[in-house]
């Protein structure tokens, strides 16, 4: 049996599609991100600030505006 879908069903099937899709996208591009930033630390050898970035959402924004990782919006 073939189900047809109204528009408004249709277009909500494709939303959610697409809201899944970015939100994907997005958690890859936050990762890379917070792995260069990682990466970069240790390089630097602040391994102190490495572990602080881990755990503070703030610091680590912080520290990714100062090092440019990942460019931002």
């Amino acid at each position: 049996m073939t189900r047809v879908l109204t528009y408004e069903q249709d277009t909500e099937m494709r939303c959610r599609q697409a809201r899944a899709e970015g939100l994907e996208e997005g958690m890859e591009k936050g990762m890379d991100q917070f792995g260069g930033l990682v990466s970069y630390l240790i390089d630097e050898g602040r391994l102190d600030d490495a572990k602080r970035a881990a755990a503070d959402t703030s610091y680590r924004d912080l520290l990714l505006a100062e090092f440019g990782v990942g460019g931002g919006c």
